[in-house]
């Protein structure tokens, strides 16, 4: 829904009064080192705005409890932080493995099967077929975000033999990308039904649908979900190619950088990302950044040249939101990483243009 003036979904009024008031929401994903109520208290007076529910990961009993904890939080503190269940979509994902984890070096058989079998380490199911007459030999399988790297050697509507060209760790559920090969079935499935279902329940205000297509993605979400603030991630080039009719039908758009990046050439995903933030702040909707915002804060306690950079400029470039994923999810330092994202933030903010932002009303 389109905004007058510009919506303001993403922060909150009730900013603590000790610093200046920004237009530009801090979300974050919480794991098991940011789950305890001291971290928690610690993220919310260090301007959290949004709590990102994974709803790929994590146990219902835990997003119940971190849902419990953020609300007590940011009643004692005064402040309002908002809930975004991300639902897992056409998110293609490796099947399981004997003790849920392997290893691939380089040089390795694999086996990629169409539908799960017995458990072994060099062979697993994927969550998604593929279309063997536009597969061949050489074809590039990307793993865990291309941490992993696959080249076919050999196809059929059942198995996919690969080579490992760049090993690596991997457990239960990585995602798994054929750039533009994937075959993906419309509509919402059974998973991110019950899904949205549960999160409705929580009493979320914002639902984000992973590899969203096209305004139909949108209305299937909405007609489970009414009144909930509707994001859609781009992460493919059927999106790209669809950004117009993405921005009429969705509430806001999120550049999820770590699937578009396999997806497309790398070098194309800042100019994606300009262009979508350009449409939504063209068109009064909200916007948000995901993946890498700060990534080397998983282990440092600075963030690099780079990374300010990119922070900062997605910030001048009208972003609503900025999604932190394993920064505070599993690094080791998630309080410290949300305040240096704020001062970029609010410094960004002094030059910037003003945000068509829904995301922190």
């Amino acid at each position: 829904m389109q905004r007058e003036g510009g919506a303001e979904l993403l922060t909150s009024d009730a900013q603590r009064v000790d610093r200046p008031a920004r237009r530009t929401a801090i979300a974050a994903t919480l794991g098991p080192v940011s789950e305890t109520r001291s971290c928690i208290e610690g993220l919310v007076a260090a301007g959290m705005d949004v709590v990102r529910l994974s709803m790929s990961n994590g146990t219902r009993e835990r997003h119940r409890a971190v849902v419990r904890l953020v609300r007590e939080a940011a009643a004692e503190q005064g402040r309002e932080v908002r809930f975004l269940a991300d639902l897992q979509g056409r998110k293609n994902r490796l099947g399981a493995f004997p003790g849920g984890e392997t290893r691939w070096a380089a040089g390795d058989a694999v086996v990629l099967t169409a539908s799960p079998g017995p458990l072994a380490p060099d062979r697993t199911s994927l969550s998604y077929s593929w279309d063997p007459e536009q597969i061949g030999k050489g074809t590039a399988v990307l793993v865990d975000d291309g941490a992993v790297t696959l080249a076919v050697t050999e196809v059929s509507r059942a198995e996919l033999h690969c080579e490992v060209v760049e090993g690596g760790p991997l457990s239960n559920g990585r995602g798994v990308t054929i750039p533009g090969l994937t075959l993906f079935p419309p509509g919402l499935g059974e998973r991110d039904r019950a899904d949205l279902e549960f999160a409705t329940g929580l009493g979320v205000e914002m639902v984000a649908l992973s590899f969203a297509q096209s305004a139909d993605d949108c209305a299937a979400v909405r007609a489970l979900a009414p009144g909930r603030v509707v994001i859609g991630k781009v992460e493919n080039l059927a999106a790209v190619s669809r950004l117009p009719e993405l921005v009429e039908a969705f509430d806001g758009l999120m550049v999820a950088r770590g699937d578009l990046a396999v997806e497309l050439p790398f070098e194309e995903v800042p100019h994606v990302q300009r262009a979508v933030l350009a449409g939504c702040r063209g068109s009064g909707r909200d916007s948000m950044v995901a993946t890498q915002l700060l990534h080397s804060m998983r282990t440092s306690l600075r963030p690099t040249r780079a990374e300010v950079s990119d922070v900062a400029n997605a910030v001048r470039d009208g972003a609503g939101g900025l999604l932190l994923t394993g920064e505070t999810g599993y690094g080791r330092h998630p309080v410290h990483v949300v305040e240096v994202l704020r001062r970029i933030v609010e410094r960004a903010e002094q030059e910037g243009p003003a945000a068509m932002n829904t995301l922190t009303e």
